[in-house]
């Protein structure tokens, strides 16, 4: 079973700063991961109204079934200027992607873009005001195989926890080096396990750790759908 043709992911994160925090007043607990950002407006006016901070995560089941869990953040800033985004608790359980199904039996990890959206109805690629363009967030529940799917997917093995993930497209040079090492990996592979982790390296973009990690400064950028480059690599 291939797993290019079961691992469809459109994940995406909502976030966007709209002036108070958007949670209660409470204290939310420490911050597992605290990032900063900016939203770039290029719709040519500023939305009609506020925009939701939403961390969504979707799960994807071997019939290629999408289920999307919003989450809701804390996000502090000015819209639409700078923002700074808090996570302090795991994505749902239920949310996190599981591939035990077809062999592959080490860790489970969520992973989501970060889009600006109306509310939570209208998130989604193509739905939304924006999306960050060249990072993703992933969470590891716990340790990953040195070579599995997940480790081949993201150009070696993380640790549990949150990370802040670039974006790349594989055009040119990068594509050739990435379709080598899945036709290695594949020609190597003796059994059906071992086929399905190569797949992790047969992507349309690459997902590779941010440098900054933390301080990394997310952009999204508000433009017309047709004029946004979703981060597609399922």
């Amino acid at each position: 079973m291939q797993l290019r043709s079961i691992f469809s992911l459109a994940l995406p994160v909502l976030l966007a700063a709209c002036g108070d925090p958007l949670v209660g007043s409470d204290y939310p607990g420490e911050s597992l991961l605290t990032i900063n950002g900016t939203i770039v407006n290029e719709l040519g006016e500023a939305p009609a109204g506020p925009v939701d901070a939403v961390l969504v995560w979707n799960s994807v089941t071997t019939e290629a079934e999408n289920e999307n869990f919003p989450t809701r953040t804390t996000v502090t800033g000015s819209f639409p200027a700078a923002f700074t985004l808090s996570i302090h608790v795991p994505p749902p359980a239920e949310s996190l992607n599981d591939l035990t199904e077809v062999g592959l039996v080490d860790t489970r990890v969520g992973i989501a873009t970060i889009e600006a959206a109306s509310s939570e109805d209208s998130a989604g690629e193509g739905r939304g005001l924006g999306v960050d363009e060249h990072h993703v967030i992933v969470y590891v529940e716990s340790e990953m195989d040195d070579d599995g799917f997940w480790s081949n997917l993201f150009g070696g093995p993380l640790a549990p926890g949150f990370h802040v993930m670039d974006v790349l497209s594989l055009d040119g040079e990068e594509g050739t080096e990435q379709q080598a090492a899945f036709d290695a990996c594949n020609a190597a592979a003796t059994t059906e396990a071992e086929r399905n982790a190569c797949y992790g390296y047969d992507a349309k973009i690459k997902i590779r750790p941010s440098a900054g990690g933390p301080s990394t400064t997310l952009t999204v950028r508000m433009a017309p759908s047709e004029d946004l480059k979703y981060p597609d690599w399922h």
